[in-house]
């Protein structure tokens, strides 16, 4: 007697040795004869070896004779039974969850990775089955996660002949929450590219600091957010909160959530750069560092410009003054701090305005 797995595959081999000395034998030799495997029989004699090959795949007993009924007085003995184990289909396993986190509201949608996911199988989170199953393969199925409270959860898979998998600790519900921007500070000019962390983010989501919004937001996942930081405020009030909104409505704020400090003082740009001897001329002044926490001034040629208005952090208005034709310098003192931009404005007469003449 031997036994083997269902589906492996087995080598009968029948020897007869030379001196083979069965009574009665007359040379034929010996076979064997077996049901549902070796229903023809095989055979060979004296001093000679056959063999028959072939898959296990019908579980059961399976008896096995001499298929030589003539081989001698011990034909009738010559029996023995060959056992196939039924053998069940492999038991499924779970190697990863995408997203592994979500609200406990459910409605997650979460791809399932492992092996040997079959037709008709169940998932469940944290015990509460999940919807929408959907095993697209042997190794993916697709679900949209249940209610729970908070918490982490272990995640199982149940294939419909009752065997299953469970990854433990593999899906956390946690709600719409900020727990760190980082970094943390950053310039009233804006353009601080920072890293938000948190719980239950969603696509599209947008991310505001002081109210303002921010650029560049980018959900890469539902625990991680990288933005840029917007214009902070003209204002002495330079902690701000960060708020993140999901589509679905839900808010989360961090306070405090983003420090702006103010830059060192300085001028990039004057528009326009021309303007008359008489003054009047709105100009614009780009730069960083302006603060309405701070006294301002500013002078062309060293003449008082008046209407000196923070617009933003890197944006200041004024009037210019009156002043002789010619190039001159503009002077930026915001608080304690100057800064010089040389020969940035010109002065030039305005040429008059001639009426014309009707005949």
């Amino acid at each position: 007697m031997f036994s083997v797995n269902q589906g492996d595959v087995v080598t009968l081999t029948v020897s007869v040795p030379s001196v083979d000395n069965a009574r009665g034998c007359n040379g034929i030799g010996h076979g064997v004869l077996m049901d549902t495997y070796i229903e023809d029989g095989i055979s060979t004699t004296r001093g000679h070896s056959v063999s028959r090959t072939f898959m296990a795949t019908t579980a059961g007993t399976f008896v096995f004779v001499c298929s030589q009924s003539s081989c001698g007085d011990g034909h009738s003995s010559m029996i023995g039974q060959m056992i196939v184990k039924a053998q069940a289909n492999p038991a499924p396993t779970i190697s990863s969850l995408s997203p592994n986190s979500g609200p406990p509201a459910g409605g997650t949608s979460v791809t399932i990775s492992g092996t040997n996911f079959s037709s008709g199988a169940t998932v469940t989170f944290g015990g509460n089955a999940a919807t929408n199953v959907n095993v697209t393969s042997g190794t993916t199925i697709t679900a949209t996660t249940s209610a729970h409270n908070e918490g982490v959860v272990d995640v199982t898979v149940t294939n419909s002949d009752g065997q299953s998998a469970t990854l433990t600790q593999g899906f956390t519900y946690a709600g719409l929450k900020i727990t760190s921007v980082s970094p943390n500070t950053g310039s009233t000019s804006g353009g601080t590219n920072v890293t938000i962390k948190g719980s239950a983010f969603q696509n599209a989501a947008t991310v505001t600091f002081g109210g303002v919004a921010a650029t560049n937001v980018n959900v890469v996942d539902s625990s991680t957010i990288v933005a840029t930081t917007p214009l902070g405020p003209a204002t002495e009030q330079l902690i701000v909160d960060v708020v993140v909104k999901n589509p679905d409505g839900t808010t989360a704020t961090l306070h405090p959530g983003f420090t702006y400090s103010v830059p060192p003082l300085s001028v990039a740009s004057i528009n326009p750069a021309i303007g008359a001897t008489s003054g009047g001329t709105v100009v614009t002044i780009s730069g960083t560092g302006f603060t309405t926490a701070l006294n301002s001034a500013v002078t062309f040629g060293g003449v008082a410009a008046t209407n000196v208005t923070i617009v933003d952090p890197v944006t200041m208005r004024v009037t210019a003054p009156a002043h002789a034709i010619g190039t001159v310098d503009i002077a930026v003192t915001v608080g304690g701090l100057s800064v010089v931009k040389t020969a940035a404005f010109t002065y030039e007469t305005v040429p008059p305005r001639h009426r014309s003449v009707h005949h």
